[in-house]
């Protein structure tokens, strides 16, 4: 009897441990992968060409091996889809649109970062014709000694690349970060207002405008001058929308129609009735 209740006792002190030994490996996994140096690149491609760029870490803060999977991005609006390097030093242009120097050298997944490494994040990201590509967050699968898969979204990672027949200025960062992301865009819509071209206002106004559309703007805004006044005014509390005014003449007198605009997915565009 005394035996059969050492070896049950036994048998349980060992599930305990072991037990235990489960939740620290499994704990230790799920949280051990960790993500660093937010931030936002944006260039425009050159041609056909993807951008390349370096942004954000991981790091393996558990003591053992955590093998990476794969990595997929919230692309949008590319060619096709992003591709997310791996690599041990951050080295070159932070931004490029050519072959930058880290990238015969970086690993892409299955990848195993040993207990306590760092690995640095490169994009390659290619838009569509016409198009601003971006990508903000990354979804990461990895797995640790046991063998159990996890998956974990990291967001404040962002890199945006317009197509090289975009019009300057379009793209910007996040006016709701950047107070000043919408100048870019009132001076790519000074441009096209002198140009008075229309296939040019269509490609600034953005949101499958037609040379119609653009040259509809160009009536309404007729008159302007580059030496005229321009304001600009947050509609409601969200600096993503706003009111453009263009003015002939003077501020009290010269006020030519308002241009809505909002910005989305890294780009503006003329919101149209």
């Amino acid at each position: 009897m005394r035996k059969s209740v050492r070896t049950i006792t036994g048998l349980l002190f060992l599930a305990v441990i072991l037990g235990c030994a489960f939740a620290v490996l499994y704990l230790g996994t799920s949280t051990g992968l960790t993500f660093g140096g937010a931030g936002s690149e944006l260039a425009q491609a050159s041609g056909s060409k993807p951008i390349y760029a370096q942004v954000g870490w991981f790091r393996n803060t558990a003591p053992w091996p955590i093998t990476i999977q794969s990595i997929t991005a919230n692309g949008a609006e590319s060619r096709v889809a992003p591709t997310v390097y791996l690599e041990r030093q951050q080295s070159g242009a932070q931004v490029s649109t050519g072959v930058p120097r880290w990238l015969p050298t970086a690993s892409q997944p299955p990848y195993q970062l040993d207990g306590g490494s760092l690995r640095y994040l490169g994009f390659s990201l290619n838009p569509q014709n016409g198009q601003v590509a971006y990508v903000t967050s990354i979804t990461v699968h990895f797995s640790g000694p046991l063998g159990i898969h996890f998956t974990t979204t990291f967001s404040g990672t962002a890199v945006a690349a317009a197509a090289s027949n975009l019009p300057a200025g379009v793209m910007t960062d996040d006016p709701a970060t950047d107070s000043s992301a919408l100048d870019p865009y009132v001076a790519a819509l000074r441009t096209v207002l002198i140009s008075a071209s229309a296939q040019d206002t269509a490609a600034v106004m953005g949101n499958g405008a037609t040379a119609a559309d653009g040259a509809a703007l160009l009536t309404r805004e007729h008159g302007y001058a580059t030496s005229s006044s321009v304001s600009a005014t947050v509609v409601g509390t969200d600096p993503r929308l706003q009111k453009i005014v263009f003015y002939n003449g003077t501020l009290a007198t010269g006020a030519l129609p308002a241009i809505s605009v909002q910005w989305s997915g890294y780009r503006w565009t003329v919101v149209r009735s």
